[in-house]
């Protein structure tokens, strides 16, 4: 009984922590990619300025310190990396070469939460 009771507590808690976990990629994910897709708007303008980028990097450096526990680090630290060069362009005045940079951020903050859910194409 004692068992049965060990496993089922188990298998909740598994299955809660799994849950809270994919929800907070997710949400996390989807508020860097709403930051830099105004971003990328203001910067296709030439209207970007400073405290744009200063704001979505503070969000990312608050958030990514959590991410560690649930992502691997090389992930991180790609986003890190990419984030860093298009906002030393957009600090620059460097508009043009900084659009590229943030279209494979944009893509990034898509296909990295994607990657870790229970979908088919993850599993087969």
């Amino acid at each position: 009984m004692k068992i049965v009771a060990s496993i089922l507590i188990s298998g909740a808690l598994l299955i809660g922590f799994s849950t809270f976990e994919l929800c907070y990629v997710d949400k996390t994910f989807d508020t860097f990619h709403e930051g830099l897709t105004s971003i990328y708007q203001k910067t296709e303008d030439c209207s970007a300025t400073h405290e744009d980028g200063t704001a979505l990097q503070l969000f990312w450096e608050e958030k990514k310190k959590t991410l560690y526990l649930w992502l691997p680090h090389t992930l991180i630290d790609q986003v890190d990396y990419h984030l860093g060069e298009a906002l030393g362009y957009l600090y620059q005045g460097n508009f043009e070469d900084s659009l590229p940079k943030f279209e494979l951020l944009l893509d990034m903050a898509e296909t990295i939460p994607r990657a870790y859910k229970l979908l088919p194409e993850n599993i087969f």
